[in-house]
């Protein structure tokens, strides 16, 4: 009997060995996404609100002749180019190209999709609001500005928490997501229209502990903030007017709508690179040239508010600031990132005025881009 049990108990144990070994093995899968639609097809496929260029776009040229230090930027960027897989790649210095490459379907004209980069262009916009004296305090409630979140743990939390992923609501382990199965998750039922971002809200918007109180990488939290915005004169032309137009874009962008006619905030705008590199540039000059309340505020929301404790998602990191990774454990901390799911990044070092662009079909050889944007903090 004892023998038996004991049997028993040892299979119990190999069981759950298995099972945890398994369960490891799904969440560190690594993340790939479709080229094709990462390069231009997710503006063509889907429904996308369009945002046109500006009839002078902002200066972003090659630079004639490279520095050593730059060279060899670029020589290491060639090396991780080629043998990743990147679907275009820029690196930027005080306004000049220093390496630019691309692969297909990608080119300098495809609309790069963002994933949830696009959630730290949301907050930006919501910066703009504040200081324009739309929205009074970012210590309000939520449902202040959008009363749709009355009744849940979003409409409850300060805007604050909102844009440093704390509303309180229960923690996702789907990439941000409330929910996956088999065959879709949040974003793909949003995308296809077979939900909406209110229902998703609602459904979900149960309390689980006090905002403000922990990290939580959470879709809705962003899609919250998305409500705000519309709210507050159309979320097509506050984008437009604090976002897009000071960015002074090359080419049109576009952001992923769905069937509520409300954009998919938390992972769904699309730009040329050229551009991403534009809207890095604009935050720079947010962060020097605005306005003292928008100096602070992007400021603020490019460092630490939040630590990433327990590293999840975002191991990279060691914080979270404005709807923006900050405080890496790579390179000089100063920088902050726009990250996207399947290799989707921006990198941005406000002082020196570096930004780096990458965008993916594969999440396999970010350590390289960290390494690569490290050496060109260096100099």
């Amino acid at each position: 009997m004892r023998i038996n049990k004991l049997v028993l108990a040892l299979g119990l144990i190999g069981l759950t060995l298995v099972s945890t070994s398994l369960h490891a093995q799904v969440e560190s899968r690594i993340a790939e996404v479709s080229a094709v639609r990462m390069s231009g097809g997710m503006s063509k496929e889907f429904t996308n609100q369009s945002f046109e260029n500006a009839s002078v776009p902002r200066s972003l040229v090659k630079a004639e002749r490279l520095t050593r230090e730059q060279q060899r930027v670029a020589d290491q960027a060639a090396q991780v180019f080629q043998n990743s897989s990147a679907l275009t790649m820029m690196i930027v210095d005080r306004g000049q190209i220093i390496y630019e490459n691309y692969r297909s379907p990608a080119t300098p004209i495809t609309a790069q999709f963002s994933f949830s980069m696009s959630k730290s262009l949301v907050a930006y916009v919501i910066g703009g609001l504040l200081c324009d004296g739309k929205i009074a305090s970012l210590d309000d409630p939520a449902k202040k500005y959008a009363p749709e979140l009355e009744g849940t743990v979003f409409g409850n939390a300060p805007i604050r928490h909102l844009l440093t992923m704390s509303s309180g609501a229960v923690d996702s382990k789907h990439v941000g997501n409330a929910y996956k199965t088999a065959n879709s998750d949040q974003w793909m039922d949003q995308r296809s229209g077979a939900t909406t971002t209110l229902d998703v809200i609602r459904r979900y918007g149960q309390t689980d502990i006090a905002s403000g109180r922990e990290f939580r990488y959470l879709a809705n939290d962003t899609q919250s903030l998305g409500l705000i915005i519309n709210n507050l004169g159309g979320f097509h032309a506050n984008f437009q007017r604090y976002v897009w137009g000071p960015t002074q874009a090359s080419a049109p962008g576009y952001w992923l709508m769905g069937r509520d006619n409300l954009p998919i905030t938390a992972s769904g705008f699309s730009a040329v690179t050229s551009d991403w590199a534009r809207m890095a540039m604009f935050t720079v000059d947010a962060r020097k040239n605005g306005s003292a309340c928008m100096r602070e505020f992007m400021s603020t929301a490019t460092t630490q508010q939040i630590a990433n404790s327990n590293k999840r998602l975002g191991n990279a990191f060691n914080g979270y600031g404005y709807q923006t990774w900050a405080n890496p454990q790579f390179g000089d901390r100063r920088s902050y990132w726009w990250v996207g799911y399947g290799g989707q990044r921006v990198g941005i070092d406000a002082e020196r005025q570096r930004i780096i662009v990458v965008t993916s079909s594969r999440e396999d050889y970010m350590a390289d881009v960290y390494r690569l944007f490290a050496e060109l903090q260096r100099y």
